[in-house]
């Protein structure tokens, strides 16, 4: 498929997933308190640490491998399902040490409940691994659809009739259901595979190195959580989570999403020996000129929107928000670093800064966490700031650029997040004591986004093009015929 066909079907389910997800988060928030909600958040946090050796990549393996033979599927489905099936029973075994750790019957509940989760990804793997390999993102996209829908369905009927912390826990477990039986039936000729460990040595090195970047990454992120609830209280963590989440959206169903087709694409001009500078380049105007209006705008409005969305109780989530947004914003001007790295065989090289990456975070958290929440939360900022210093030389060998290629592209981005920001800027600066009100706030994003289409216009931004290319594929050809 076309890499703006594939755009536009993930980028159609993520819009899907998106509004689904920010649906059932406002449900939630109203039916849970922020310790309900730190108790879910906390058991996450400990399934997520346990689940570092799950985070192998063997699809990401799969997808770029140029000679994909049977040894080595059948090598992969094999490590990747007795992995899961440790994990689900270390994961059994641990949840009295959560409730201990924690002090919250509550936190082994929901450990008990999450942990089988993982033995379902035994039989979606190789299904998902093979149609992502072959570029079928539209088949992707509509499984993934489905079980988003059917989870954020079972979140909301379940926070109603009082489920508290367990309504999230069954959509989690609705959701993987739904996808891994979609899967395994459409997925099915993909499935066929004769389990052995013939090739296990070429697929412990691939999953090796994924473990030491992102298992280092998510044991950083993770223990950051369990820290935060343990010195803080589940509540302080309950409202970490909110601010974490509402921002962990815009990053999930933008970022990540184009990260999965541009994956795809690298490691194919990277199989053909093509340069990757020119899609790099273009890569990173897309997405600064997307996601910086959209992060600073929620940093400026986080008090609004969070007041507004979950209700005053939740107030304490604002000033985190507003961290974490700025702190994703300077994410983005290093774009797709993990796709890079994955593609071009250099995951090695990324181990060893994400290891130092990963201990600064930590470190610092830790730190911020010791003094108030709003500090820890900025922390994140301090780590974004040290990604980006870290990353920088590495992203340019690989893409074959310099910093100054890039300059244009920040400069007109720039341009575009003063447009988009600057209505709701003024509005919390002028009209601070209006500023909750849902007809005022909604006039100022409404006039921003209308502000950022003009000049993208006006700028000629490359941006245009694309989304048009998305919106309509066969325009131009119906307009020949």
């Amino acid at each position: 498929m076309p890499i703006k066909n594939s755009l536009l079907w993930m980028g159609l389910a993520q819009g899907i997933s998106f509004l689904l997800q920010f649906g059932s988060s406002l449900v939630v928030a109203r039916y849970l308190s922020p310790h309900e909600t730190g108790i879910y958040a906390a058991a996450l946090s400990i399934v997520s640490l346990l689940s570092m050796a799950q985070t192998l990549g063997l699809s990401a393996l799969i997808i770029r491998e140029k000679d994909l033979t049977a040894e080595l599927t059948g090598s992969a489905f094999t490590i990747n399902a007795l992995v899961s099936v440790v994990l689900a029973a270390i994961i059994f075994a641990i949840s009295y040490a959560g409730e201990a750790l924690l002090g919250d019957a509550g936190v082994r509940h929901a450990l008990f409940a999450l942990a089988p989760i993982p033995l379902l990804g035994i039989v979606s793997f190789l299904p998902a691994a093979m149609m992502e390999r072959r570029g079928e993102f539209k088949t992707i996209a509509l499984i993934g659809t489905a079980g988003t829908i059917a989870g954020a369905i079972v979140i909301v009927a379940a926070a109603i009739l009082g489920q508290s912390y367990m309504s999230v826990v069954y959509g989690q477990w609705t959701n993987a259901c739904i996808v891994t039986f979609d899967m395994a039936i459409v997925g099915r000729e993909h499935a066929r595979v004769r389990p052995g460990l013939t090739a296990w040595r070429s697929v412990a090195d691939f999953a090796l190195q994924m473990v030491a970047v992102s298992g280092i990454n998510n044991l950083s992120t993770r223990s950051s959580d369990v820290f935060l609830g343990y010195f803080s209280g589940l509540a302080s963590l309950g409202f970490y989570n909110r601010a974490s989440a509402l921002n962990g959206l815009l990053w999930t169903n933008i970022h990540l999403f184009i990260g999965r087709v541009m994956l795809v694409d690298y490691a194919e001009l990277y199989r053909q020996g093509i340069s990757l500078r020119e899609r790099y380049i273009r890569t990173v105007e897309m997405i600064t000129a997307l996601l910086w209006p959209l992060f600073i705008g929620l940093a400026i409005l986080s008090q609004p929107i969070v007041t507004l969305l979950f209700g005053p109780r939740w107030q304490f989530a604002a000033t985190p928000l507003a961290m974490l947004a700025i702190a994703s914003a300077i994410q983005v001007a290093i774009t797709m670093t993990w796709e890079l790295f994955a593609a071009t065989d250099r995951m090695r090289v990324q181990t060893r800064v994400e290891i130092i990456r990963s201990i600064f975070a930590l470190v610092t958290f830790v730190g911020g966490c010791l003094i108030s929440l709003n500090m820890a939360a900025a922390a994140r900022i301090v780590d974004a700031l040290f990604a980006l210093y870290l990353y920088r030389p590495h992203l340019n060998a690989m893409t074959d650029t310099r910093f100054r290629d890039f300059i244009p592209a920040y400069r007109r981005a720039a341009l575009l997040t003063v447009a988009a920001c600057g209505p709701s800027a003024v509005l919390m600066i002028f009209a601070n004591e209006a500023s909750t009100n849902l007809f005022r706030l909604a006039a100022a994003i409404l006039g921003g986004v209308l502000l950022w289409v003009i000049l993208l216009f006006v700028l000629d931004h490359p941006l245009r093009g694309e989304l048009r290319g998305m919106l309509f594929p066969y325009g131009r050809a119906s307009r020949r015929k």
